[in-house]
Formats: C-alpha cells, sequence, structure tokens
C-alpha cells in the first residue's frame, strides 16, 4: 500500500499503524518528509520524501506538467502511484493507494474471501475507484491504464483537486467494462468500507479487537474510514499501540478503556438528533409518495443494467 503523507501525522496514527500490524501480510510505504513515529510495525516503512522531490519524480515517470501546491491535490495521482513508484514495487504483485484516515480491520481475510489473484483491480466501493482503498495488479499495462483515460493530462495542470481518481478513472474503466473493450477483471460489486453513512446510523461508535471491527450488532467491514469523524476528533487515549488488542472509536476519539462521562453524554445527544431526523425524512418520503402516485402503489421500473451487476 502505497501512502505519500505531508502536513502533520494525526493524533490516531498509531491506532492506524496498530491495524496495519494485524494485517502483516500487507506492506505499507509511507513517504513523507516528517520525523517518524516512535511506533513502526514491521510490515510498515517509512520513506523519507520531500514534496519536491516527489513532484521532480512525478515529472520523471510520467513526464507530466502538474503541482502540488494543494495537498489535496496527491489524490489526483492515485492510479498513478503503480507508475511513480514503480522503483518500489518490483518484488510486489499487486500495489494499492490509502489514506491514513483509516482504521483497518481484516483486510487480510476479505482478499482471500474473493480470491483476490483473480482480479486485476479491487476497489472498496461499488462500480467505481475507492480513493481510500485500490487494488492493482502489478504489470505496466494496468499500470498505464490512466493514459487512456481523454485529455487525461488536463487534470493534473490545475491545482486544485478534480476527482480523477474516483471520478474520471473510475467512469473511464465503467465504461471499459461496459463497452466490453478492455479485459480488465475488476473487483467492485458493493462497498466493502465503514464509511460516512455507517458512521452518521451508528454516532456511538465502533469496536477495534484483534484486527477486527465491529459495532454492537456484530455488523463490521474490512476498515473504517474516518471522513467525517476525523473532523470531531478530540482526543486518542491508547497506552502502548504494540500491546493494544482492542479500543473503542467514535466521533470524537478513541479510547482502550471507559469512555469519558463528559463523551457519554455528548454521544447520547447526537444520537438522540439522528433517531429524530431520520424518522422525520421516513415521515416525509411517505407524505410525498403518497401525494405523487395518489395513494397508488408505484410502479416497478426495472433498470438496464449489464450483466452480472445488481441494481442500485
Amino acid at each position: 500500500m502505497l501512502l505519500p503523507y505531508y502536513g502533520k501525522f494525526p493524533i490516531w496514527i498509531n491506532a492506524f499503524l496498530r491495524s496495519c500490524a494485524c494485517n502483516p501480510n500487507i506492506t505499507w510505504i509511507i513517504f513523507s518528509d516528517l520525523k517518524k513515529p516512535s511506533y513502526i510495525p514491521e510490515n510498515v516503512q517509512f520513506t523519507f520524501l520531500r514534496k519536491t522531490d516527489l513532484s521532480a519524480l512525478i515529472q520523471k515517470k510520467t513526464g507530466l506538467e502538474h503541482t502540488l501546491s494543494n495537498p489535496h491535490k496527491l489524490c489526483d495521482f492515485k492510479p498513478l502511484y503503480g507508475t511513480i513508484f514503480e522503483d518500489y514495487l518490483i518484488s510486489y504483485d499487486y500495489w494499492g493507494h490509502c489514506d491514513m484516515d483509516i482504521i483497518w480491520g481484516d483486510l487480510e481475510s476479505f482478499l482471500q474471501s474473493i480470491s483476490w489473484n483473480n482480479y486485476d483491480i479491487i476497489s472498496a466501493r461499488k462500480w467505481a475507484i475507492s480513493g481510500h482503498f485500490t487494488l492493482y495488479r502489478n504489470l505496466p499495462s494496468i499500470n498505464n491504464l490512466f493514459r487512456n483515460v481523454v485529455n487525461y493530462q488536463k487534470a493534473f495542470t490545475d491545482e486544485s483537486y478534480q476527482g480523477f481518481d474516483e471520478g474520471y478513472f473510475s467512469y473511464f474503466l465503467f465504461q471499459k467494462i461496459y463497452l466490453k473493450q478492455k479485459d480488465i477483471k475488476i473487483y467492485w460489486p458493493m462497498r466493502n468500507s465503514i464509511d460516512r453513512a455507517e458512521l452518521f446510523l451508528h454516532p456511538k461508535g465502533w469496536y477495534w479487537q484483534a484486527g477486527k471491527i465491529y459495532n454492537k450488532y456484530r455488523k463490521g467491514g474490512i476498515y473504517i474510514h474516518l471522513i467525517d469523524w476525523k473532523r470531531t476528533f478530540e482526543q486518542v487515549c491508547m497506552g502502548q499501540p504494540e500491546n493494544q488488542d482492542f479500543f473503542k472509536i467514535n466521533q470524537y476519539g478513541i479510547w482502550d478503556q471507559d469512555i469519558p462521562i463528559e463523551v457519554q453524554l455528548k454521544l447520547i445527544l447526537t444520537s438522540g438528533f439522528r433517531r429524530r431526523l431520520m424518522r422525520r425524512l421516513r415521515s416525509t418520503k411517505r407524505m410525498l409518495k403518497t401525494r405523487l402516485t395518489g395513494n397508488r402503489k408505484a410502479p416497478t421500473i426495472k433498470a438496464n443494467v449489464p450483466q452480472g451487476y445488481e441494481v442500485l
């Protein structure tokens, strides 16, 4: 897993690294100019790389005119990592990109369950590339797929994030599969991560235990994406990360012991608001459906989708 990172390490860095350690057959390579954290698992490598040096490497490997003035701009380059960092991937059959606002679950068991080596690309999102977790077979034909996107160069000259990874590149791959123009085997039938919707519905949190993630209903996913919660994180209370086998995760932080009473009160108030909001939304939906259909059962429309895909 390739992860260039600049700025400041997040307060949950040890939880991220501990969750990496519980997937020992997967290697994370983190490129950064920051001081290395004190805890580094055996399967995580920190490689010193200044942003200016990364920019020079991008120019050398891809020939692209580009800008990296905005840290978020790196996300556009994710499908290009196989080309940009090819010198680091010589001994690997697959490579992937991810984010650091992640707490990993049992990623290895998930990959085994889908027979991962039968696929050229594996994404955690449905019908789209996932910026926070996608794997690619390490072949020149796969690593250079981005060059087949029409006018792909334009996405990298603008200093703002253009959504090349999850937008343009995803659309290109879907069109090629749909039109049968490329023999590319992609696994992306469903969303496998715990993301914005799950975080909203379960504000009281999730549990990480011995490399697995679940909620109070014992439902889980292959990882938690802290997409919204990272903005409300206030504290991370963990002991020595190498000894951690359990911690709780909610929108206010991470704890390996009892959650403080003031945080529990905020969670109760937050979950009450969400329940009221969901009831109001369901009530509004029923009212609109009744008005639009005149108390008649709404007709069922069958979507015309490619064979083997589900209707959204």
